[in-house]
């Protein structure tokens, strides 16, 4: 079964590896006796009350500066009440006008529904955000041409093209390809890899990707078979541990299509938009352009370019901004960039990933190329 070219040269895998302070009132009240009878009876007894009553004064007067003080705010304070006496509101003499951004609160509507744990919908989507930037290639190796692992686009491509065929003919889910990927260019970013390494490398991140995603994984024998030779079941048990190793064991990728999804709660699931959008966004992995942005990144790059072909004065608004992490088009200035380098990318493309475009040609996936090759075309 001959899948892909035969190799291209004879290379070995080399890998370099306020309190608060209660204050005491400066005032006590004085306690009120009912009991006392204050009428007196006697010069000595009115005597003595007053007396009394004149040493309770003393002992609450306040020094005569305090007392003007009080007594000129107190001043201040009633001609104040006199002048605001009417039944007209008071208005302040100049209001600050503030933009307020209103989004709509979608998950509070799947509150009911336990499978949604809407509940903890921001807290799962906070992680991942912070997750994605550690799964990064350490740079663009295809872009960099001074890198000590630089590796042609055209080589990337080639492996790129066999593994969406052979992920397609084992009925993988998305998430495995994605992860695949993401596992082969984490590690061509940092290893030197032969040349005819490059496709058990890239057939041994299919395995370990389908360990992860898969419930139901193809025996090891299949994968060593569509290999044609280039790889035997020996070889790929070895440098599954070799690529593990040199990861780190860190496999656990936040899936790009986690975030298409969540950016599609405020496009009301729109089918045709989303079957578009994951089109968009696995031909932008697949690009070598675009392999150092994170994942969320170039969800919201397909979604904005699937809902531009789907209603052209669609807008970027407030909703999709925060369903998308934050991503606003209007202050990044990148983000139109690398939409118009995706677009032209897609409707002349830099390099053959003629598997993909025929995936996304059949009726299981919605025939969704025609449409975005066309829409690409025109806009370029």
């Amino acid at each position: 079964m001959n899948c892909i070219p035969s190799p291209i040269s004879e290379r070995k895998i080399q890998i370099n590896n306020e309190d608060c302070i209660g204050k005491e009132n400066a005032f006590h009240t004085i306690p009120r006796e009912s009991s006392i009878n204050l009428t007196p009876h006697s010069t000595n007894e009115k005597k003595v009350l007053s007396e009394v009553n004149s040493n309770k004064i003393d002992s609450l007067q306040l020094p005569r500066g305090k007392l003007q003080r009080d007594s000129t705010h107190l001043e201040k304070t009633r001609k104040r009440q006199l002048s605001n006496d009417s039944t007209d509101p008071i208005e302040p003499k100049t209001v600050k006008k503030i933009k307020c951004h209103q989004w709509k609160n979608l998950d509070s509507i799947e509150m009911d529904d336990p499978f949604m744990v809407a509940e903890y919908t921001d807290s799962i989507f906070s992680h991942l955000y912070e997750k994605e930037i550690q799964m990064l290639p350490t740079h663009n190796y295809l872009m960099d041409t001074q890198s000590p692992y630089h590796l042609k686009s055209s080589m990337r491509a080639l492996l790129i093209d066999w593994l969406v065929e052979v992920h397609e003919k084992f009925h993988c889910l998305p998430e495995t390809l994605f992860l695949a990927i993401n596992l082969l260019d984490r590690f061509l970013s940092q290893n030197v890899v032969k040349l005819n390494k490059l496709q058990l490398l890239c057939i041994t991140c299919l395995f370990i990707a389908c360990k992860f995603e898969e419930v139901k994984l193809p025996k090891i024998t299949n994968f060593a078979y569509v290999t044609d030779g280039a790889a035997t079941v020996e070889g790929i048990r070895k440098a599954e541990l070799f690529v593990l190793s040199s990861l780190g064991y860190n496999i656990s990728l936040p899936n790009p299509l986690n975030f298409i999804r969540r950016i599609s709660k405020a496009d009301n699931y729109c089918i045709e938009t989303r079957n578009m959008a994951k089109f968009i966004m696995e031909y932008s992995i697949c690009c070598n352009k675009f392999i150092h942005l994170k994942p969320s990144y170039l969800a919201a790059m397909s979604m904005y370019i699937a809902r531009k072909i789907k209603n052209e004065n669609s807008k970027w608004d407030e909703t999709f901004i925060h369903y998308s992490g934050g991503i606003d088009i209007e202050s990044d200035p990148a983000f139109k960039d690398f939409i118009s380098e995706l677009v032209e990318d897609i409707a002349v493309p830099d390099t053959n990933l003629d598997s993909m475009r025929l995936k996304y040609k059949k009726p299981k996936h919605g025939m969704v190329y025609f449409k975005v090759f066309d829409w690409c075309k025109q806009k370029r």
